[in-house]
């Protein structure tokens, strides 16, 4: 079995803005900078034959390369307990048609159905364990005027999270990058 995801690998100078957002949040169990990923479509544990199958399947979407940015602050939350803190995109728009595409490439491949929540384009920064909704809001309005640099983004991958072999965590490793159309 191996665990997949479509996403965005984003560029290392995004991934610094996005990782000086860390602190200033009571809870926050803040994403390493090499989990900043734009996550189009969780795969799912799934056998090799399937894994190979979604990879083929990504290999036929076509998609015009964009531009877009990291802006604003948002969160996430169950009953009122917010849950994750994240930043949002300029085109989500555009995002959730590749989406789309995607979503429809890796139910071909058998690979199961879609996420059970509604897409939203975004970065998750950090988890929150115990943050209360005020420390949430100050959090927001001290941040909520980020905007991150715009780049270009003219490719999509398919990830792989695995485990540390010292069972510390789990990282990701890109199985292959599917390019979009320059126009």
């Amino acid at each position: 079995m191996i665990r997949l995801f479509v996403g965005l690998d984003l560029p290392e100078d995004v991934k610094d803005e996005l990782y000086a957002l860390r602190g200033g949040l009571p809870g926050a169990d803040w994403h390493p900078k090499d989990k900043l990923t734009l996550n189009l479509r969780f795969v799912g544990n799934v056998e090799e034959p399937v894994a190979e199958d979604v990879l083929k399947e990504l290999r036929y979407i076509r998609f015009p390369a964009f531009y877009m940015a990291f802006k604003e602050i948002h969160y996430f939350a169950t009953k009122n307990m917010p849950h994750h803190v994240w930043t949002g995109v300029t085109e989500p728009r555009i995002i959730a048609e590749l989406q789309q595409k995607i979503d429809l490439a890796v139910k071909k491949a058998g690979a199961g159905d879609a996420d059970r929540f509604k897409f939203v384009p975004h970065v998750s920064l950090a988890r929150l364990r115990g943050t209360s909704i005020d420390e949430v809001f100050k959090y927001i309005a001290l941040n909520n005027l980020f905007h991150s640099k715009e780049f270009l983004v003219d490719s999509f991958s398919l990830f792989a999270s695995r485990s540390r072999e010292n069972g510390e965590g789990k990282y990701y490793t890109v199985e292959e990058t599917y390019p979009l159309v320059l126009i």
